[in-house]
């Protein structure tokens, strides 16, 4: 029971990030403390040492989940998790974002996310375009923060501790 409840805290992980320091396209201006909030939360399953798309179960990008959104995809709407890649200690890489319009397309918009290139908006209607974008520089930094195991991981794991502990002190009122 032990073994196992080791094996499932090593199963789902999540890590945090921050990238800072963005150039805003639409101002022609870099902004130091423009910040890109994420997470994503998986587990490395074939023991490449590269946590893969298939391998995750959430990439949230500035407070929407590009994983969980995916099932609300539809012909006008579209949202997910297209790429992934995390060399666990190294590199991250993603593209992920969400776009849509009325059945004739007259009125869309979407908003975007490639790792190392931008993050962009965009919207249209008769009339009227709008874009921006905020473009990963030299001078932009990312800090991925240690990986948490799921809550539900530490509840298997205190599970498994108090049956061990509860076994051991049956076996020891038994003496033997």
């Amino acid at each position: 029971m032990l073994a196992a409840s080791c094996a499932a805290a090593q199963a789902n992980a999540t890590w945090t990030f921050t990238y800072t320091g963005f150039h805003d396209t639409g101002d022609d201006v870099f902004l130091p403390d423009r910040q890109l909030h994420g997470s994503f939360t998986g587990a490395d399953g074939n023991g490449n040492g590269i946590l893969e798309r298939l391998e995750i179960t959430s990439l949230i990008l500035n407070g929407k989940d590009f994983v969980a959104c995916e099932p609300d995809s539809n012909d006008y709407y579209i949202c997910g998790a297209q790429a992934f890649s995390y060399t666990l200690g190294g590199a991250l890489s993603f593209k992920a974002g969400e776009y849509g319009s009325d059945p004739e397309g007259w009125v869309g918009g979407g908003h975007y996310f490639i790792a190392g290139d931008g993050e962009y908006m965009y919207s249209y209607r008769p009339s009227h375009d709008e874009r921006r974008a905020w473009l990963w520089t030299d001078k932009t930094g990312l800090v991925i923060a240690s990986p948490n195991p799921e809550p539900s991981t530490w509840a298997m794991l205190g599970g498994g501790l108090l049956v061990t502990a509860w076994a051991a002190r049956r076996r020891g009122a038994r003496g033997g």
